[in-house]
Protein backbone atom coordinates (compact mmCIF):
# COMPACT_ATOMS: atom_id res chain seq x y z
CA UNK A 1 0.00 0.00 0.00
CA UNK A 2 2.55 2.80 0.76
CA UNK A 3 4.93 1.52 -2.51
CA UNK A 4 1.35 2.30 -4.45
CA UNK A 5 0.77 5.75 -2.34
CA UNK A 6 4.52 6.57 -3.23
CA UNK A 7 4.00 5.90 -6.82
CA UNK A 8 1.04 7.79 -7.57
CA UNK A 9 2.42 10.99 -5.28
CA UNK A 10 5.43 10.51 -7.58
CA UNK A 11 3.52 10.28 -10.93
CA UNK A 12 1.46 13.40 -10.04
CA UNK A 13 4.37 14.97 -9.30
CA UNK A 14 5.74 13.82 -12.82
CA UNK A 15 2.65 15.15 -14.88
CA UNK A 16 2.77 18.97 -13.06
CA UNK A 17 1.72 21.26 -15.98
CA UNK A 18 4.33 23.27 -16.61
CA UNK A 19 5.09 27.03 -16.07
CA UNK A 20 2.92 28.93 -18.50
CA UNK A 21 4.22 32.01 -20.17
CA UNK A 22 3.47 35.62 -18.04
CA UNK A 23 -0.02 37.01 -19.43
CA UNK A 24 0.68 41.09 -21.14
CA UNK A 25 -0.95 43.46 -18.89
CA UNK A 26 -4.11 45.34 -19.93
CA UNK A 27 -4.11 49.06 -21.20
CA UNK A 28 -6.44 51.59 -21.79
CA UNK A 29 -4.57 53.71 -23.92
CA UNK A 30 -3.46 51.44 -26.64
CA UNK A 31 -2.89 53.49 -30.01
CA UNK A 32 -3.87 51.64 -32.96
CA UNK A 33 -1.26 51.56 -35.26
CA UNK A 34 -1.77 53.52 -38.68
CA UNK A 35 -1.51 51.78 -41.81
CA UNK A 36 -0.99 53.30 -44.86
CA UNK A 37 -3.83 53.96 -47.30
CA UNK A 38 -4.09 52.56 -50.53
CA UNK A 39 -2.66 55.03 -52.96
CA UNK A 40 -1.23 57.49 -50.35
CA UNK A 41 1.78 59.00 -50.95
CA UNK A 42 2.95 59.25 -47.08
CA UNK A 43 4.21 56.41 -45.61
CA UNK A 44 4.85 56.95 -42.05
CA UNK A 45 7.82 54.01 -41.62
CA UNK A 46 9.98 55.72 -44.38
CA UNK A 47 9.48 59.47 -43.10
CA UNK A 48 11.00 58.12 -39.83
CA UNK A 49 13.66 56.68 -41.30
CA UNK A 50 14.30 60.04 -43.04
CA UNK A 51 13.98 62.06 -39.71
CA UNK A 52 16.51 59.84 -37.95
CA UNK A 53 14.01 57.89 -35.81
CA UNK A 54 13.71 54.41 -37.45
CA UNK A 55 15.38 53.28 -34.23
CA UNK A 56 13.55 54.90 -32.00
CA UNK A 57 10.23 53.23 -30.76
CA UNK A 58 7.84 55.82 -30.34
CA UNK A 59 4.32 54.03 -31.24
CA UNK A 60 2.55 50.82 -30.08
CA UNK A 61 3.94 47.86 -31.62
CA UNK A 62 7.47 49.37 -31.27
CA UNK A 63 10.11 47.38 -29.80
CA UNK A 64 12.87 48.62 -27.41
CA UNK A 65 15.68 47.05 -25.85
CA UNK A 66 16.34 47.30 -22.17
CA UNK A 67 19.71 46.79 -20.77
CA UNK A 68 18.45 44.97 -16.97
CA UNK A 69 21.75 46.19 -14.37
CA UNK A 70 19.79 45.70 -11.22
CA UNK A 71 21.65 46.19 -8.30
CA UNK A 72 19.94 46.42 -4.51
CA UNK A 73 21.74 46.17 -0.84
CA UNK A 74 19.70 47.03 1.71
CA UNK A 75 20.92 46.59 5.68
CA UNK A 76 19.58 47.63 9.01
CA UNK A 77 20.63 47.18 12.59
CA UNK A 78 18.99 48.50 15.60
CA UNK A 79 20.16 48.63 19.33
CA UNK A 80 17.91 49.67 22.40
CA UNK A 81 19.00 50.00 25.99
CA UNK A 82 17.32 51.64 28.82
CA UNK A 83 17.35 51.27 32.86
CA UNK A 84 15.34 52.93 35.38
CA UNK A 85 16.37 52.45 39.20
CA UNK A 86 14.16 53.96 41.79
CA UNK A 87 14.26 54.11 45.32
CA UNK A 88 12.13 55.88 48.05
CA UNK A 89 12.51 56.17 52.25
CA UNK A 90 10.22 57.50 54.56
CA UNK A 91 10.95 57.54 58.86
CA UNK A 92 8.39 58.95 61.59
CA UNK A 93 11.40 60.14 64.61
CA UNK A 94 8.53 61.38 66.78
CA UNK A 95 4.89 60.91 66.70
CA UNK A 96 3.92 62.56 70.18
CA UNK A 97 5.07 59.87 72.34
CA UNK A 98 2.93 57.54 70.62
CA UNK A 99 6.01 55.91 68.98
CA UNK A 100 7.04 54.52 71.44
CA UNK A 101 3.81 52.47 72.62
CA UNK A 102 4.26 51.18 68.69
CA UNK A 103 7.76 50.04 68.89
CA UNK A 104 7.44 48.34 72.27
CA UNK A 105 4.33 46.51 70.85
CA UNK A 106 6.11 45.66 67.65
CA UNK A 107 9.78 45.05 68.60
CA UNK A 108 10.24 43.26 65.21
CA UNK A 109 10.08 47.29 63.63
CA UNK A 110 13.72 47.47 64.56
CA UNK A 111 13.60 50.35 66.87
CA UNK A 112 11.98 52.70 64.18
CA UNK A 113 9.32 54.07 62.10
CA UNK A 114 10.71 53.91 58.72
CA UNK A 115 9.16 52.77 55.22
CA UNK A 116 11.26 52.74 52.21
CA UNK A 117 10.90 50.59 48.57
CA UNK A 118 13.12 50.01 45.66
CA UNK A 119 13.11 49.31 42.30
CA UNK A 120 15.20 48.18 39.25
CA UNK A 121 14.20 47.43 35.50
CA UNK A 122 16.60 47.19 32.69
CA UNK A 123 15.88 46.01 29.38
CA UNK A 124 18.54 45.70 26.38
CA UNK A 125 17.29 44.62 22.65
CA UNK A 126 19.49 44.55 19.26
CA UNK A 127 17.64 43.65 15.75
CA UNK A 128 19.90 43.41 12.45
CA UNK A 129 18.83 42.47 8.49
CA UNK A 130 20.58 42.24 5.24
CA UNK A 131 19.42 41.43 1.52
CA UNK A 132 20.77 41.64 -1.60
CA UNK A 133 19.90 41.40 -5.18
CA UNK A 134 21.11 41.83 -8.55
CA UNK A 135 20.07 40.59 -11.98
CA UNK A 136 21.60 41.69 -15.10
CA UNK A 137 20.40 40.98 -18.82
CA UNK A 138 19.04 41.92 -21.84
CA UNK A 139 15.44 42.18 -22.88
CA UNK A 140 13.81 43.16 -26.22
CA UNK A 141 10.21 44.80 -24.98
CA UNK A 142 7.21 46.21 -26.77
CA UNK A 143 5.72 49.09 -26.82
CA UNK A 144 1.99 48.40 -25.62
CA UNK A 145 0.47 51.91 -24.69
CA UNK A 146 1.27 55.38 -25.22
CA UNK A 147 0.57 57.57 -22.75
CA UNK A 148 -0.85 60.78 -22.95
CA UNK A 149 1.90 63.30 -21.98
CA UNK A 150 4.12 60.64 -24.26
CA UNK A 151 5.58 58.72 -22.20
CA UNK A 152 5.78 54.84 -23.09
CA UNK A 153 4.43 51.53 -21.46
CA UNK A 154 6.97 48.44 -22.14
CA UNK A 155 6.48 45.09 -21.50
CA UNK A 156 8.34 42.26 -22.59
CA UNK A 157 9.50 38.62 -21.42
CA UNK A 158 11.92 36.09 -22.58
CA UNK A 159 12.11 32.43 -21.94
CA UNK A 160 15.52 30.54 -21.18
CA UNK A 161 15.18 26.84 -21.06
CA UNK A 162 18.04 24.70 -19.99
CA UNK A 163 18.05 20.76 -19.24
CA UNK A 164 14.42 20.40 -18.14
CA UNK A 165 14.17 24.33 -16.36
CA UNK A 166 12.39 26.54 -17.77
CA UNK A 167 13.02 30.16 -17.03
CA UNK A 168 11.23 33.64 -17.56
CA UNK A 169 12.33 37.43 -17.39
CA UNK A 170 9.43 39.96 -16.96
CA UNK A 171 9.66 43.25 -17.13
CA UNK A 172 7.42 45.69 -16.95
CA UNK A 173 7.75 49.61 -16.87
CA UNK A 174 7.31 53.51 -18.27
CA UNK A 175 10.16 54.86 -19.80
CA UNK A 176 10.31 58.30 -21.79
CA UNK A 177 11.09 58.31 -25.50
CA UNK A 178 14.12 60.82 -24.88
CA UNK A 179 15.85 58.73 -22.61
CA UNK A 180 16.23 55.59 -25.72
CA UNK A 181 20.00 56.08 -26.95
CA UNK A 182 19.93 55.96 -31.20
CA UNK A 183 20.84 52.42 -30.95
CA UNK A 184 16.84 51.81 -29.48
CA UNK A 185 18.55 50.50 -26.45
CA UNK A 186 17.38 52.10 -22.42
CA UNK A 187 19.48 51.19 -19.28
CA UNK A 188 16.79 49.72 -17.02
CA UNK A 189 17.47 52.57 -14.12
CA UNK A 190 15.72 55.22 -16.59
CA UNK A 191 12.50 53.02 -15.88
CA UNK A 192 9.67 54.17 -14.17
CA UNK A 193 7.29 52.07 -12.30
CA UNK A 194 9.96 48.85 -13.12
CA UNK A 195 8.62 45.42 -12.39
CA UNK A 196 11.37 42.79 -12.73
CA UNK A 197 10.14 39.14 -12.20
CA UNK A 198 12.35 36.03 -12.99
CA UNK A 199 10.89 32.88 -11.89
CA UNK A 200 11.22 29.10 -13.18
CA UNK A 201 10.23 26.04 -12.71
CA UNK A 202 11.87 22.48 -13.57
CA UNK A 203 14.09 19.76 -11.54
CA UNK A 204 16.02 22.32 -9.77
CA UNK A 205 13.08 24.52 -8.43
CA UNK A 206 11.39 21.53 -7.51
CA UNK A 207 13.95 20.42 -5.09
CA UNK A 208 14.40 24.32 -3.59
CA UNK A 209 10.97 23.93 -2.16
CA UNK A 210 9.33 21.00 0.50
CA UNK A 211 8.08 17.96 -0.30
CA UNK A 212 4.25 17.36 -1.04
CA UNK A 213 3.44 15.33 2.41
CA UNK A 214 5.59 18.30 4.55
CA UNK A 215 3.83 20.82 3.22
CA UNK A 216 0.27 19.19 4.24
CA UNK A 217 2.07 18.43 7.63
CA UNK A 218 2.97 22.47 8.14
CA UNK A 219 -0.93 23.15 7.55
CA UNK A 220 -2.05 20.96 9.79
CA UNK A 221 0.03 20.66 12.18
CA UNK A 222 -1.02 23.05 15.73
CA UNK A 223 1.84 23.38 17.22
Amino acid sequence: MSLLFCCSLALAKKTEPPLTPPQRPEVSNADVVTTTEPGSLWNEVQARRVVGLDAGARQVGDLVTVLILEQTTTAIDASTDTARDSTVAAGIDALLGAEKGILDAHPDMGGKIALGAGATSAYSGTGGTSRGSAIETMLTCEVIEVMPNGNLHIWGYKQVRVNRETQYVVLDGVVRPRDIRMDNTVVSDRLAQAKFEVTGSGVVADKQGPGILTRALDHLWPF
